[in-house]
């Protein structure tokens, strides 16, 4: 099956993602086309309202992946996923020619039939953040990444207190990261202290760019730390 990598806006532009997820692939020996180069999958312009311009670019999209002939596309956001799998759909009428998967599913996939392993341990607590579009805004995506993150040799697991469905957002859905940033840096330092430190865990994993970021930065000045999915599986990685 050929596959596709839809890398993003978001982790394109933030090399502490792009450069760790590029190792990965090639670690893991997975030989891929990269998809929409310089394109976004529009997310924010349908988050903004701006639903015509949405389906022109849309349009764009679907148009370079066909291009590459890809039957599998996979991306690390969790935005560009919904709006590959359901959103492009919506708005130009026809089913997409190819399958979507979330990244955390790839490497889920790629855990359980043996092609990466991951052999080195890592003696940390953690607990997993889920993003609103993996899961409640999205497709449910609630067991693959925690079954990555359990995957990691003598790391302990422990779940937040409002977790799954009942997740609550970092705080950079919804373009208030970029409208009302000091807003959002302010709920994601109180999903931190409230929900976070409270249940004695050295880390945080998540596998959403946006996340990803915005919970480093509400992290800041504390022991947390925050781990990109790829980023763990990359240091426990024979």
């Amino acid at each position: 099956m050929k596959l596709g990598v839809f890398f993003g806006c978001t982790t394109r532009s933030n090399p502490e993602l792009m450069e760790p997820l590029v190792e990965f692939l090639e670690k893991a020996g997975v030989e891929y086309e990269r998809l929409g180069t310089e394109l976004c999958c529009g997310a924010p312009l349908l988050l903004a309202g701006y639903v015509d311009e949405a389906k022109v670019q849309a349009e764009k999209v679907r148009k370079d992946i066909e291009s590459k002939g890809v039957e599998l596309v996979v991306t690390p956001c969790p935005h560009c996923y919904v709006n590959l799998k359901h959103e492009h759909e919506k708005l130009l009428g026809t089913p997409a020619p190819y399958e979507v998967k979330h990244l955390s599913q790839f490497i889920h996939d790629l855990i359980k039939s043996g092609q990466i392993k991951l052999t080195k341990p890592i003696p940390k607590k953690f607990t997993f953040h889920d993003p609103c579009y993996l899961g409640r805004q999205g497709d449910g995506i609630y067991d693959e990444p925690r079954f990555v993150v359990q995957s990691v040799p003598e790391v302990e697991f422990e779940e937040l207190p409002f977790n799954r469905e009942n997740a609550t957002c970092c705080g950079g859905g919804g373009l208030l990261r970029a409208f009302l940033p000091k807003l959002s840096s302010e709920v994601s330092a109180e999903k931190i202290r409230n929900e976070v430190i409270p249940i004695g865990v050295n880390a945080v994993a998540t596998s959403c760019p946006f996340c990803y970021t915005n919970l480093k930065e509400g992290a800041a000045g504390t022991d947390i730390e925050v781990y990109d999915l790829v980023k763990l599986v990359l240091e426990a990685m024979e």
